[in-house]
């Protein structure tokens, strides 16, 4: 139920807000002054904080003030002068707002721990898990309208020697540059992460040979440029295969585009090395003859 709620589009959660209000505005009206069920109105308020966000919270927030003032009024709630009725509508307001704001508050918290989780501390590129869940979204809508998806894994020659010679605070720099390349050479659609030490991978979807060959050729002028700039020689080996048509897992797709890359580290490293294929397997056993 929770991430049904969580798909709601924005309006309609912020209509379904309003909807609440008024129901129990209208139950409050009904029940009479002798029966207190003002809590319920934290419902719509939580749900505006939860699924909608701050802004509509306050919305809610005043709604459901002016509803219980004026249901309960309406009803025939009497207080000895108007000073009464301001003064606690006041403060049921503030109690109102209060609860609201820290249940948006929570909730914000939550997503950007969420999205923290999903990322790489060092690169802020997406991390392993993250990637496969992504990957696992894209490959399925290309498998099921049939269009051409390339992954690519990228490796580090010699980035031990730079840890090893000049400390890992340089080689943790190394590692932010290739990310910020990476980004550079990615579209909103791509899907970029850092798998692990000095390993990359990046699906591109709606890609094909020539498309990839482009890419990634941009992509490793870049890579050169970025890493030209560290202290001890280190350069990248590529390997990458398209599929034209998705037929494997996302995990059979990357161990082919890690074997590509180790075609390429065989070749002499430093280059890259694009395979195209219809089955993940075709490609471990074509390098391996």
């Amino acid at each position: 139920m929770g991430s049904f709620l969580a798909r709601l589009p924005k309006p309609i959660a912020a209509l379904l807000t309003v909807l609440g209000v008024l129901v129990v505005a209208e139950v409050d009206f009904i029940s009479g002054v002798e029966l207190r069920i003002y809590p319920l109105y934290y419902l719509p308020i939580a749900f505006a904080a939860w699924y909608v966000g701050r802004a509509w919270t306050v919305v809610a927030v005043a709604l459901s003030t002016l509803a219980w003032a004026g249901a309960n009024y309406l009803a025939g709630l009497q207080f000895t002068g108007p000073g009464v009725w301001l003064f606690n509508t006041a403060m049921l307001g503030t109690s109102f707002l209060v609860v609201g704001l820290l249940l948006a508050q929570l909730k914000l918290a939550l997503t950007h721990e969420k999205q923290l989780s999903r990322l790489d501390p060092l690169t802020s590129l997406l991390n392993a898990r993250a990637f496969h869940e992504e990957a696992a979204r894209v490959v399925s809508v290309a498998r099921r309208k049939n269009r051409p998806v390339t992954i690519a894994y990228i490796d580090l020659d010699d980035f031990k020697g730079l840890n090893d010679t000049h400390g890992h605070h340089e080689g943790d720099e190394m590692l932010r540059q290739v990310a910020a390349a990476i980004r550079a050479c990615t579209r909103i659609s791509d899907v970029a992460a850092r798998m692990g030490g000095d390993e990359f991978v990046l699906l591109l979807p709606e890609t094909g040979h020539n498309e990839a060959r482009l890419s990634l050729d941009r992509l490793r002028g870049v890579l050169v440029k970025a890493l030209a700039k560290a202290p001890h020689p280190v350069t990248a080996s590529i390997g990458a295969v398209v599929f034209d048509t998705v037929t494997g897992s996302v995990d059979a797709m990357v161990r082919a585009a890690d074997q590509s890359m180790y075609a390429a580290k065989a070749a002499g490293k430093d280059r890259l090395v694009l395979d195209t294929a219809a089955d993940p397997e075709a490609v471990a056993l074509r390098h391996m003859a």
